[in-house]
Parts: C-alpha cells; structure tokens; sequence
C-alpha cells in the first residue's frame, strides 16, 4: 500500500505539471473551453474513447461477484463485467431518457437513479465503476460517499471524472462540470474518498491525444490541434478496507 501512495504522488505530480503546460499554452490570449469549440455529441465521443483505453484490462477478475456501473445514458461495461465472470452486473443511469434493456434480466439489469441516493443496501457490490464525466454528476462528496456505503470492505473501483485541470468552463449554462462540483485540485479525491470510507490506490490521466485525431471531423481538425495534450479525463482508482 505503501508503494502505492508513492506511485500516486508521482501521478499527482505530472498531472500538476500537465496543468502547467495548458495554462502557459494560452500565453496572454484566453484558452478557450472544450464546451465553447466542440458539441455534446463530440466530447462524449472523446469521453467514450478515452475511457475504452484506460479501463482496458484494468478491471479484476469478478467471478461469483457482483457489479455495478454508474454513467450516463446506457451501460457500457455490463458486458465486460459478466466476461469476467461476474455473478451480476447491474448498470444504472444518471440523466438520460429510459433505462436501457439487458439481454439477460436473470445477470442483471439497468435502472434509472440518483447516484447521491442509490437504491441498494451497504456493502453490496464487490466492484463499482462511476463513469461520472457528466453534467448529472451533481455533488461528488455525496456521489463518492454513495459510491463506499455500497461498496462491500475488501472491494474496488473506479471513479472516472472530467480532469480538474482540463479545459472545461468555470461559468455558463452549458458547462460540462456541474455548478455542485466540489473538486477544484487533484487532491480533492483524496480528501472526498477518506470521507467515504474508501482509500485511493492508483491513479491515472487521459489527455487528448494523437489516437483521438480520427474522431474530430476535417473542419474541427484546427480545434483538436488546440486541444491536443490537454487533459480530459481523471481515473480514480478506490480501495474499500476490510473490516477489522
């Protein structure tokens, strides 16, 4: 555990250096939201994408366990959580029209819901995935204590959230970080996950990289220029300590 925390530091550290290159790319001009130059639609493409390649093996094994997935609009990890042998994989939805079907109600099924208020017992999931980059966030202190009272002591998972030192608007109606959000630094995670009873293990960053180049079409490619090396997404990798 001991090793961790050093490795998170380190992660800590070259995300507060990512923050220094954004700010000193602006110079004495305005750096512009990622709200202001790209639709919805796009940024959860590159949302979408950057979590694909984060989270691809990094999910343990499941067998005989239950999950759980939280995230906007239709799961999109319940398959690859039954792949990995788990007993059920329930997805709920934040924001959104309509709970998406499963194929198989009897390994799980998808419902609507309030991430600061889930409808679940304590302790009941061995693994949870907050896919959390999203305007329905709402209060994250309430979203990530929810997040350990269900999470079973001995379980893991992820919070995945907008980069706090991304380019997202600070002001305005369409900004993608909600006005409840409560993280402003790095460290912010820290403090909230201690709050809830779970420990910070790992962490990682996804920036708008070369990969993402084919999702911008050819009259935004002047914008995914201006984006290229920015941060977008934060992956908190949680820890739920066994009862003593």
């Amino acid at each position: 555990m001991e090793a961790a925390g050093r490795i998170v530091e380190q992660l800590i550290g070259r995300a507060k250096r990512a923050k220094v290159q954004v700010e000193s790319r602006g110079g004495m001009q305005p750096l512009l939201s990622i709200e202001s130059q790209l639709s919805a639609g796009r940024i959860r493409e590159l949302i979408e994408a950057a979590t694909q390649r984060v989270m691809s093996g990094a999910m343990p094994s499941l067998e005989g366990q239950m999950a759980l997935e939280l995230g906007e609009g239709p799961p999109l990890y319940g398959t690859r959580m039954l792949g990995l042998q788990a007993q059920s994989a329930i997805g709920v939805e934040i924001g959104g029209e309509q709970a998406a079907a499963q194929g198989d109600p009897s390994r799980g099924f998808v419902l609507r819901s309030n991430p600061a208020r889930l409808p679940f017992a304590g302790n009941s999931f061995a693994y949870v995935m907050g896919r959390l980059a999203s305007a329905h966030q709402g209060d994250m202190v309430r979203v990530v204590q929810e997040i350990g009272r269900v999470l079973a002591p001995g379980g893991q998972g992820v919070v995945v959230d907008y980069h706090p030192y991304g380019l997202y608007a600070r002001r305005g109606t369409n900004r993608l970080r909600p006005a409840e959000s409560n993280i402003r630094k790095i460290e912010d995670y820290y403090r909230i996950c201690k709050l809830a009873g779970i420990r910070v293990v790992d962490l990682k960053e996804a920036l708008v990289e070369e990969e993402m180049r084919q999702l911008f079409k050819e009259e935004e490619i002047g914008v995914y220029r201006s984006l290229k090396g920015s941060p977008l997404l934060v992956f908190i990798f949680v820890y739920k300590p066994k009862q003593k």
